[in-house]
């Protein structure tokens, strides 16, 4: 029978599985140790449902004159490299085989001009593929005979500039405060995370006497921004110009936030026991259960363990407005706040049915297609919605299905591979359940602004 455990023992048991299952030098029993028995045969027929398509987020789409340059652009910089590139020419393996991986990327990167794409997709795709024609291009440089990674793209401190730049132009005018948030949130997402992880550590960019491999590494990130502050000019541009009654929204989407923000801000006060020094930090799982006993290790559990450290890990870094701290960037902020809250309400939500005794163990592999469903009714009723930012939240659902699909596509998985697939999708069917009143608290807040 399995043993179970009280709230002040949870964190204790996560560390009893951490180190091995030992604690006090003895073995503790646990969920799976002694399992319910699940019959796995046909579980691969519950992922015959499509996930639904990534969700249309700018309402105008890349010209094509700017996409026919875009892959000239990944064409011209692959053009110098030898195809084949055989050992004898480059005897070097690792940095051969940092450049056939680049141009080979690059050109599993590229979009067809006839391929279905939303606007924000293509755009990234043309940067993953310009990033890697520059890495090849640029490592390739790096070792032949007069070659100079440098002389591949813009420099490091021009690209920085022209990214800072562009992003102090955002968010510009939108139809109403959320399109806002949907269009030039993500816009701005790339260009800070730009700055602030991929264009750091000085202006020189390639030194004289770089490796080939950082080097082309190096000439690929600042490829990869430049093309991003190009598409992102352009998308800026093409949406502004189609507004019929633009209106700015910088204002409204700070307003929006912060009023989030406080939400967050109560309840992590809470679940701080009002301690405000380390509030962007976990209060570790315990502090979302009462003194009910639950299973040790159970689905559940897990999933609740996993959401609390994705959670906190992301709140960590993101332009979350909590206490006195304004973010630079309200498109980004008002999304990745409404994203926190609504994953806050959603472990409160896990951690009710947990104290309700729910282990989240499927009874078989009808159960687990039912849960899939579910989660897929959950996802496909966001990015159909009217609302741009539920569109938004609906693409940040919809890579969850990815890791868990793919092992109950496997011939025989086991089932503790199907019961966290099986939680997988019941936690996305609770994110997609806790959208709707978060929606509503920031549509008050927009109002509460006007």
């Amino acid at each position: 029978m399995t043993r179970r455990l009280t709230r002040r023992g949870t964190l204790a048991a996560a560390g009893v599985l951490a180190f091995g299952g030992c604690l006090d030098g003895r073995r503790s029993r646990g969920f799976w140790d002694d399992p319910p028995s699940l019959d796995t045969t046909g579980v691969s027929r519950a992922i015959e449902a499509p996930v639904p398509d990534r969700p249309r987020l700018v309402p105008v789409s890349i010209e094509s004159g700017v996409s026919a340059a875009f892959a000239d652009r990944v064409d011209r910089l692959l053009e110098p490299i030898p195809n084949p590139l055989t050992a004898e020419t480059l005897p070097n393996g690792a940095i051969r085989e940092q450049i056939a991986e680049g141009r080979d990327g690059a050109r599993d990167a590229l979009p067809a001009p006839e391929e279905p794409m939303a606007p924000l997709r293509r755009a990234e795709r043309f940067a993953t593929a310009r990033g890697r024609a520059a890495t090849a291009v640029g490592t390739w440089a790096g070792v032949t005979t007069g070659g100079d990674p440098r002389a591949v793209t813009a420099g490091v401190e021009t690209v920085r500039n022209r990214a800072a730049e562009t992003l102090e132009t955002l968010p510009g005018d939108a139809s109403d405060p959320l399109a806002g948030a949907a269009v030039y949130g993500p816009i701005e997402r790339w260009l800070d995370a730009a700055l602030r992880r991929d264009l750091v550590g000085g202006s020189a960019g390639v030194a004289d006497d770089a490796n080939p491999l950082r080097a082309g590494e190096t000439v690929g990130d600042t490829e990869r921004v430049q093309s991003h502050v190009e598409v992102g000019r352009h998308l800026r541009d093409r949406y502004r110009n189609s507004l019929a009654e633009p209106q700015a929204v910088d204002v409204p989407l700070r307003e929006a936030a912060e009023a989030v923000g406080t939400e967050i801000a109560d309840r992590l006060r809470e679940l701080h026991g009002g301690d405000t020094d380390r509030i962007r930090g976990s209060p570790g799982m315990e502090a979302f259960l009462d003194d009910r006993s639950i299973p040790r290790d159970a689905p559940s559990v897990s999933l609740l363990s996993r959401a609390n450290y994705r959670t906190f890990e992301d709140l960590r870094f993101d332009p979350v407005p909590l206490g006195d701290w304004t973010p630079d960037h309200p498109a980004t902020a008002l999304a990745r706040t409404a994203l926190a809250r609504v994953r806050l309400r959603a472990i409160d939500a896990l951690a009710a049915e947990i104290e309700n005794g729910e282990t989240m163990f499927p009874a078989d592999a009808a159960a687990v297609e039912s849960g899939r469903d579910a989660a897929i009714r959950s996802v496909e009723g966001l990015v159909a919605s009217a609302n741009p930012l539920a569109r938004w939240l609906g693409a940040q659902f919809r890579p969850l299905f990815d890791e868990r699909d793919a092992a109950l596509a496997e011939s025989d998985p086991d089932p503790r591979a199907v019961s966290e697939a099986f939680a997988a999708y019941r936690w996305i069917e609770l994110v997609g359940g806790e959208v709707t009143p978060v929606l509503a608290s920031i549509s008050d807040a927009l109002e509460a602004a006007d």
